[in-house]
């Protein structure tokens, strides 16, 4: 005969047999008991957790001549018959069976009246998998089925059934399995089955299952496997997982921040066949459970033995929160994207590298982290244990030895002839010293000495001093008399005008071609007028055409609007005939210029 797997050998074959599910469990022996049961049910939940066997006994229920406190008798002729391939009892896998077709074949025979028991029962496993023509045929179905018939559907992913089959169904959420729930009934099949089964390796088991009692019958068979008597280290090496000591151990090395040794020691589970994703998986589990630690949990809702209990509390002294969630936040990151890569050894090398160097981080978290872990410091004092930087010991550091302090003798002298004046100087001390005086400035006595010797008894030229830059007065009129700027092309200048020192400034501001024309170029104020004097061609033409330009520039400088002007020639009193034509203006500047003009 093949050996049947434990889940299938020790599936619960009543209600009162389902472990974590009582909220369901006697809802529907309720209904059996007073005869109300539903004419279709959904049940929800994860894989593991009793939504198919809880199916299977509501269907022997439902066609017992003997229920017996809502459970199935397991003795009449329907109960025994449910495993052989019941004809009344017609399972469904949707993830195969998932046409139109089928539904319709199933609509088809759902019409003929059961051949022994009351009812027909369709229990339809995966039901999200059907299409959306499957779930059209099956809806009318649904709403008004034949008296005989019962729909039991199931499905791990309910948000991918439509709303409108949810509506018309009993709805029952199905519980992960409690970790103690969980372990109890490990012991007893190892009882059962003549096996030994520590309680750490039964704790470990269902702590690794996640809630899923199938998955931990299935690794307590392949525990069975190995050795008759399962123990954590057992569990351990069937599950490819680390144990809690290399846990402890990482969690240490990154609060030390000790990337080297973290590297290290990462390559040495990889090397022994350590699956790195299921590696993060257990260092997230593992600073959870120093959050919940931190926070005050008991043993029980961290999920751990005792032992490693009392570890977790010991660690998470040295952790501050702050730490430990950015560990987490790191770790998870890192998680998401392992299955998106092909070196997911790489990412949690990175992974590593990013928890032992906060600097790396530039948010807000990370400087509080690294503030408080300051504070820490400075609070407890310089830890006895060695502190690790990028995996350097602190310990490791050579120092130099503090030595005792040495007396210096006087320096010998070097081997330099000294002039003769500075011989003479030192052969005749000054007598108008005083001894009893300590010598003031004695380090300055050797420089005054060699620049004697350089240049004797005259004194050392002092460095000139800069003279200050005189800038002319401009006498500014006083508010209350200032007359309008005059803004005629050419005007005389006044006798009273002061040279403007910072004309040559304003023309630096102006377009090249406007600083050409103006080259050479003086300017004197008076009042709000700046007159140009130099090239009287040029600075006409100028004023002529860049009026604004030059005004706006010279106002800007000085601070006020002034007018501009021309000059006049002052050694002559006859007017300045005012040529207007561009062309003449510009004949007359290449002339100044000794450019030739050739008529034709």
């Amino acid at each position: 005969m093949m050996y049947l797997a434990l889940y299938r050998k020790y599936r619960p074959r009543i209600f009162d047999d389902v472990i974590s599910q009582e909220h369901i469990t006697t809802t529907l022996k309720n209904q059996l008991k007073s005869g109300q049961a539903s004419h279709a049910y959904l049940f929800t939940g994860s894989r593991g957790t009793g939504k198919t066997t809880c199916a299977k006994i509501l269907a022997k229920a439902l066609n017992c001549t003997d229920l017996r406190d809502g459970n199935p008798c397991l003795e009449c002729e329907s109960c025994k018959s449910i495993d052989e391939d019941y004809s009344d009892i017609t399972e469904i896998d949707a993830a195969s069976n998932n046409s139109v077709d089928d539904v319709r074949v199933m609509k088809e025979e759902s019409f003929y009246a059961p051949m022994s028991g009351k009812y027909k029962v369709y229990i339809i496993d995966e039901v999200h998998m059907l299409s959306i023509q499957a779930f059209n045929a099956l809806l009318k179905l649904i709403e008004e089925p034949p008296a005989h018939v019962v729909f039991i559907l199931a499905t791990t992913e309910v948000h991918k059934v439509p709303a409108t089959i949810l509506s018309r169904c009993q709805r029952f959420e199905f519980r992960r399995i409690d970790i103690g729930d969980s372990k109890k009934r490990l012991l007893w099949v190892a009882e059962q089955e003549g096996k030994n089964l520590s309680d750490d390796a039964a704790f470990l088991i269902s702590k690794i299952s996640e809630g899923g009692m199938r998955d931990a019958l299935s690794l307590l068979d392949q525990c069975f496997s190995v050795s008759d008597n399962v123990t954590a280290d057992v569990v351990r090496e069937c599950a490819g997982i680390s144990g809690s000591d290399y846990l402890f151990r990482i969690a240490d090395l990154i609060y030390n921040c000790s990337s080297g040794e973290l590297l290290m020691l990462l390559d040495e589970l990889i090397s022994k066949s350590k699956d790195v994703t299921r590696l993060c998986e257990e260092l997230i589990s593992h600073f959870r459970g120093l959050m919940l630690t931190k926070a005050g949990a008991d043993a029980l809702a961290v999920r751990v033995t005792s032992e490693d209990f009392e570890k977790l509390k010991e660690q998470s002294d040295r952790y501050t929160l702050e730490q430990i969630m950015r560990c987490i936040s790191i770790l998870s990151e890192t998680f998401s994207q392992m299955g998106r890569v092909r070196t997911p050894a790489l990412l949690l090398e990175m992974c590593f590298i990013k928890l032992c160097t906060p600097k790396l981080d530039i948010d807000e978290k990370s400087l509080s982290t690294r503030i408080d872990r300051l504070e820490q410091l400075i609070e407890n004092g310089v830890s006895s244990r060695p502190i690790y930087y990028n995996g350097i010991s602190e310990n490791s550091v050579p120092v130099r030895p503090i030595q005792e302090p040495v007396s210096v003798s006087e320096p010998e002298p070097f081997g330099i002839e000294l002039p003769e004046k500075l011989k003479e100087k030192e052969a005749k001390p000054d007598k108008d010293k005083k001894k009893d005086k300590p010598k003031e400035n004695a380090h300055r006595s050797e420089p005054e000495d060699l620049r004697s010797a350089v240049f004797g008894n005259e004194p050392a030229p002092e460095p000139e001093k800069e003279k200050p830059v005189e800038f002319p007065a401009v006498e500014l009129p006083h508010a209350d008399e200032t007359p309008e700027p005059e803004n005629r092309p050419v005007q005389k200048q006044p006798d009273k005008a002061a040279p403007l020192a910072i004309w040559q400034d304003i023309i630096s501001t102006l377009p090249i071609s406007i600083q050409y024309s103006l080259e050479n170029t003086t300017a004197s104020i008076s009042g709000n007028t700046v007159y140009i004097s130099g090239g009287k061609l040029a600075v006409t033409m100028a004023v002529n055409d860049y009026r604004d330009m030059i005004q706006k520039a010279a106002s800007k400088a000085i601070g006020r609007s002034v007018g501009i002007a021309a000059a006049e020639d002052t050694e002559s009193d006859a007017p300045v005939q005012q040529k207007t034509d561009k062309v003449s203006l510009f004949l007359d500047l290449a002339r100044s210029k000794g450019i030739e003009i050739k008529k034709k």
